[in-house]
């Protein structure tokens, strides 16, 4: 007996110093530099949930997850668990069910083409999620299945609902790829259904085979845009990298072409991503510091912060500023000149900066508010094609 009660005590200890270690695990993730009673709650549910095809995330709801892992550690039955949890993304969660695919629209702004590629896939994704909320779920479980496999094989090269895929999924950063949630849900997902008959199970296997014929459930439905919304959490850095490569790639089959898009649009578009996207941080630092007159604007060192952070050399930005107001420009590769203009508004019916935008084959001579040859108003919407990004529909 004082052995059996020795083992006990051993194996309760060890549970407690995983439990800790895996609650440490989600404050380290989630950037909170203390253990929390949160922290614990999450780490529980991960060790719960996942087993039963639940993917953890940052977006679950707090405290209906609390309220489940009460639950859980009460003795509710794995079919009682999985109703609590439906229940609850379906009503306190409702609005993240409903928004588990939007994170995937901020991927990959380096390449504009597999972007919108990511945002076609989101508007069928949210329309398999619409079918969800109509209780269509013989729909919504198909479509998302198939969307999620597309995913993984555009940032990984491989199927996500396979056993032959040896992608861990896990990394240092997200609750979704701690190591009892996405690689223990995965397999829930991608067990094999081999006979048809009406299992109920959550396999997409047995789903897109045609093999359960019982799959058509909320749970299931739910089960499924909730491993979304964590894929949602674990690929961006994935899919940026791939952005930041496929870039690379469209770079150097462009460099040195001639010439302009139907659209007017340069062909050698070297830099402009970067160039759009130093102007809308620069534009946003310059128009707060009019509209809030206590917050500094260091010229020089908004130029040299800005164009560090999305990959410009600052030494190329020709900059400066005047008694008027600011100004910089800068020659891309295709020998082509894009610039920015402002000052405060002179203009009553506004409170935002006067701002001009230059696009041609020559720097500028003077600026707008000496001479307005070669500048473009922002006023005087659209913007010329260079400064006009093709748009993600």
């Amino acid at each position: 007996m004082a052995s059996n009660s020795l083992e006990r005590g051993n194996l309760t200890k060890r549970t407690a110093v995983s439990r800790l270690g895996q609650a440490r695990q989600v404050a380290k993730r989630s950037g909170i530099p203390l253990i929390t009673s949160t922290m614990v709650t999450f780490a529980d549910a991960i060790a719960a949930f996942a087993p039963l095809g639940w993917a953890m995330c940052g977006r679950w709801h707090e405290q209906g997850t609390a309220r489940v892992v009460r639950l859980a550690a009460d003795g509710a039955s794995d079919d009682e668990v999985d109703e609590a949890i439906t229940s609850m993304w379906n009503t306190e969660g409702e609005f993240l069910l409903r928004m588990a695919a939007t994170p995937i629209r901020a991927w990959s702004n380096a390449d504009q083409t597999f972007k919108q590629l990511l945002w076609d896939r989101v508007t069928i994704m949210e329309k398999a999620i619409a079918y969800h909320s109509a209780g269509a779920y013989d729909a919504s479980i198909p479509i998302l299945l198939a969307q999620i496999e597309g995913l993984s094989f555009d940032l990984t090269g491989k199927a996500f609902f396979t056993y032959t895929n040896q992608d861990s999924y896990l990394d240092d950063t997200t609750l979704a790829g701690m190591e009892a949630n996405l690689p223990v849900v995965r397999k829930v997902f991608s067990e094999q259904v081999n006979e048809t008959g009406w299992f109920g199970k959550v396999s997409r296997h047995g789903v897109l085979h045609g093999r359960d014929l019982g799959y058509a459930t909320r749970t299931n439905s739910t089960k499924t845009i909730v491993l979304l919304a964590a894929l949602a959490e674990y690929f961006p850095k994935i899919a940026n990298d791939l952005g930041k490569q496929l870039r690379v790639k469209h770079e150097q089959s462009v460099a040195g072409t001639p010439g302009v898009d139907v659209d007017g649009r340069l062909l050698d578009d070297r830099l402009i991503p970067e160039v759009q996207q130093f102007d809308w941080d620069y534009d946003l630092a310059y128009m707060n510091s009019v509209l809030m007159p206590s917050t500094c604007f260091d010229e020089a060192q908004h130029v040299i912060e800005i164009a560090r952070k999305v990959g410009l050399n600052p030494a190329q930005v020709e900059h400066g500023c005047d008694s008027v107001g600011v100004w910089w420009y800068l020659k891309l590769p295709a020998d082509h000149v894009m610039g920015y203009a402002a000052r405060p508004s002179t203009n009553p019916q506004r409170r935002h900066p006067d701002v001009w935008h230059w696009d041609q084959h020559n720097p500028p001579a003077s600026l707008p508010w000496v001479e307005l040859d070669g500048w473009q108003s922002d006023d005087d919407l659209p913007l010329s094609p260079n400064w006009e990004p093709k748009p993600i529909f």
